[in-house]
């Protein structure tokens, strides 16, 4: 569980630079680090976006600090992202999807947006308008913490202990568990988080 607010803080903060004030956009809402980013970056003082595809995620995370979600199965998330901001766009956006989403995330992005590519459940594979990148002064970069130096990961987690941690602690943040699985029935665990209806993580547990 703490790895979703590692992968959250490192993702908005250190490569997205995410200040008082801006517009975030959070993609995958519903999701283990979507749940830590949108809490991360209410209490940061942004402007949160997000989306999922049910309400109910929608409705789950509005109570953690979501501002405006958008339904990925009916609406198109650049133009809610424009009608919202008078066609400003999001300062940051985080991006679990790769390829499908990128013509719409950069017709999302602000002047001198950062986007963050967190995860590429979508494909990895994508052709690239550099002109568009120019007239708006993108920062395109990506972030993971498995490839990383015993150091990098121990600053990341000082990081965690200084800035997450005592919200943690005093339950101003949370850690968004959807369902337990004792170790025994990984495979159900597996079809079920197959089925895209968990909000939030899905642990296993070992007696």
């Amino acid at each position: 569980t703490p790895e979703v607010f590692f992968t959250a803080y490192d993702a908005l903060f250190n490569r997205g630079n995410l200040q008082m004030g801006e517009r975030v956009l959070v993609h995958a809402a519903g999701s283990g680090v979507g749940t830590a980013a949108i809490q991360l970056a209410h209490h940061a003082g942004a402007f949160v976006f997000g989306t999922a595809g049910s309400a109910k995620k929608l409705a789950g995370a509005a109570e953690l600090g979501l501002d405006v979600g958008i339904n990925y199965h009916d609406q198109d998330f650049a133009a809610v992202v424009k009608e919202h901001t008078a066609g400003a766009g999001v300062d940051v956006l985080i991006d679990f999807i790769g390829g499908p989403y990128w013509d719409q995330n950069i017709a999302s992005m602000a002047i001198l947006g950062r986007l963050v590519e967190v995860g590429l459940m979508g494909g990895g594979r994508v052709e690239v308008d550099l002109g568009q990148l120019m007239a708006k002064r993108l920062q395109v970069t990506g972030t993971g913490l498995r490839s990383r130096s015993i150091e990098e990961k121990l600053a990341v987690t000082a990081q965690f202990k200084r800035h997450v941690l005592p919200h943690l602690a005093s339950g101003s943040m949370k850690p968004v568990v959807d369902r337990t699985f004792p170790l025994e029935e990984a495979a159900e665990a597996h079809r079920y988080m197959e089925t895209n209806a968990n909000f939030g993580k899905i642990v296993l547990t070992i007696d």
